[in-house]
């Protein structure tokens, strides 16, 4: 793509699969990256210096706690273009938002493109994520553990599945299991998530002949899925959810295990553990299926041939 893109953020730390995105973009388009805080002079000179033909709101511009986003664009003469975030946080807010920003098109990781295009009257255009090839990958042929169980538990994640998956580990106490969680409570993160580095989570995954993961608050499929695929080495167990909402990411029975819910998941747990060449069969189809579908290369030229 030969368009110049100016890219937008308003912060400077946010999580790896944001930073990624940026990287792609910029491997496969001129692309620029700035940080500005919601000041409009900046901004204005930065298109002066750059001369884009299109300007990109990043993931932190939406990204506001529960408040609506204030960066403001007033007289920009050239298409807009916004990456929503976080939809399941104050979402009739950001979309208030986005239509004082008029943008050309937004982007969204979430299901609901078609209900936000029709509230807003814009054109949403549902994308996805996936995972860094050059750190999810296979490692090497050695497993260490049975069950990799990993990330933030919260309420609002399909019914509460995730804690009470938790509350029932110690029916496969003879397993091997890696526990690396922490609890959202009351607005508060509890717990030493943040232990892990990038690397070491994706080596754990790599370890691992099993990793849960399961899908988001509002129901979001994150980045897991992917970086699961991308380790050729551990089963995907996830909830059971709608075509709708999984789309062609994940298949049961092709590129995963889905449950139906905490029980289910520990007899399927122990099923696949024990039957090792069903597993290793998934797990091919997985990472076959992943670098036919969803490398960061088919994610990024999506988004871009839709600008």
């Amino acid at each position: 793509m030969d368009k110049k893109i100016l890219y937008l953020d308003s912060e400077t730390k946010y999580c790896n699969y944001y930073s990624e995105i940026v990287m792609y973009l910029k491997k496969y388009s001129n692309l620029k990256h700035v940080i500005c805080r919601n000041n409009s002079s900046q901004v204005y000179e930065e298109i002066k210096l750059f001369n884009p033909d299109l300007l990109l709101l990043g993931f932190s511009i939406t990204d506001t706690g529960g408040k609506c986003p204030k960066f403001e664009l007033n007289n920009i003469e050239i298409p807009i273009y916004i990456i929503l975030n976080k939809e399941y946080d104050a979402i009739e807010k950001k979309l208030e938002w986005i239509k004082t920003i008029k943008p050309a098109k937004v982007f969204t990781v979430h299901h609901k493109e078609i209900l936000y295009e029709t509230i807003t009257n814009i054109p949403f255009i549902k994308i996805m994520w996936s995972a860094n090839e050059l750190i999810f990958k296979r490692y090497n042929d050695i497993y260490k553990y049975d069950l990799f169980f990993s990330g933030v538990i919260r309420d609002e994640q399909n019914n509460n599945i995730r804690n009470k998956i938790y509350d029932n580990l110690h029916v496969i106490n003879d397993y091997k299991i890696l526990i690396k969680v922490a609890f959202f409570k009351n607005n508060k993160l509890t717990g030493k998530l943040n232990t892990f580095n990038l690397n070491e989570y994706a080596l754990n995954i790599n370890l691992s002949k099993i990793a849960l993961t399961t899908t988001g608050p509002a129901d979001l499929v994150g980045t897991r899925y992917f970086e699961i695929m991308a380790s050729n080495k551990a089963l995907i167990m996830c909830n059971r959810m709608s075509q709708d909402i999984y789309q062609d990411i994940v298949i049961d029975k092709f590129n995963c295990i889905m449950f139906d819910d905490e029980n289910d998941f520990i007899k399927k747990f122990i099923y696949y553990i024990n039957n090792e060449q069903e597993r290793i069969q998934i797990v091919q189809n997985a990472y076959k299926y992943f670098l036919e579908k969803h490398t960061w290369r088919h994610k990024v030229k999506h988004l871009l041939n839709n600008l």
